[in-house]
């Protein structure tokens, strides 16, 4: 057995390591979503970019944020409208690795937990 504040350490890491990977993952989605939004030319005027934003601004990055942490964290879209297909496959794929991830992070804090009890 460890003494506490190694133990404490190690808790500490672990918790802040799935903070930090799960962060930089929406965070590496949204600026996917910003690439795939400025670079999809479809033809149509009013289905430029894939996604349709409640306002008629420009979307900037806090916009694409706010998209990529809905989906991380409730695997669906709320007021954005998909409008392209390779932007809904890639909806769609971050919302399955997020749930993936979501239940493997609650399995482990439920191990760690069964571990401290």
């Amino acid at each position: 057995d460890l003494p506490f504040w190694p133990r404490a350490l190690r808790l500490t890491l672990s918790v802040t390591a799935l903070f930090v990977s799960w962060l930089l993952i929406h965070t590496v989605f949204a600026f996917h979503y910003a690439r795939l939004y400025y670079s999809l030319p479809d033809g149509r005027a009013e289905h430029h970019g894939g996604l349709k934003f409640p306002d008629d601004d420009e979307p900037d990055y806090l916009d694409f944020a706010y998209y990529s942490f809905v989906v991380g964290m409730t695997s669906q879209v709320s007021d954005v409208a998909v409008l392209s297909r390779k932007m809904r496959r890639l909806t769609m794929i971050h919302g399955v690795l997020s749930f993936i991830y979501n239940i493997a992070i609650l399995a482990m804090s439920i191990n760690i937990i069964g571990g401290v009890i």
